[in-house]
């Protein structure tokens, strides 16, 4: 018949062993925000866009803020964002031109 014994371990290096809890729950920390800022940036990714015709005496600046109205964008990054969607620069823009707008 086996004897019931308990092993009763201790620490013998406190600081090696604390080392250890602590890159532990910093992996952990860091893979838990990894995970969530996925998450968020995927859901900031979603965007919906509306097609424009420029008309004559159009700007972007207006053009945005007729499509964003009641919206509190930041006009600049707004039009630095169509330059990125249409493959554009602020020269390009003729009228009868058709651009993607995005909507804040």
């Amino acid at each position: 018949m086996k004897k019931n014994t308990k092993h009763h371990y201790r620490i013998v290096k406190p600081v090696r062993f604390f080392m250890f809890v602590l890159i532990s729950i910093m992996i952990t920390v860091f893979a838990g925000y990894t995970v969530i800022g996925a998450a968020n940036a995927e859901a900031a990714s979603v965007r919906s866009y509306v097609q424009v015709t420029v008309a004559d005496g159009d700007s972007l600046w207006n053009i945005i803020e007729r499509c964003n109205k009641g919206s509190s964008i930041d006009v600049q990054s707004a039009i630095y964002d169509v330059y990125e969607i249409n493959d554009i620069d602020a020269a390009d823009i003729q009228p009868g031109e058709k651009l993607f707008i995005p909507i804040y």
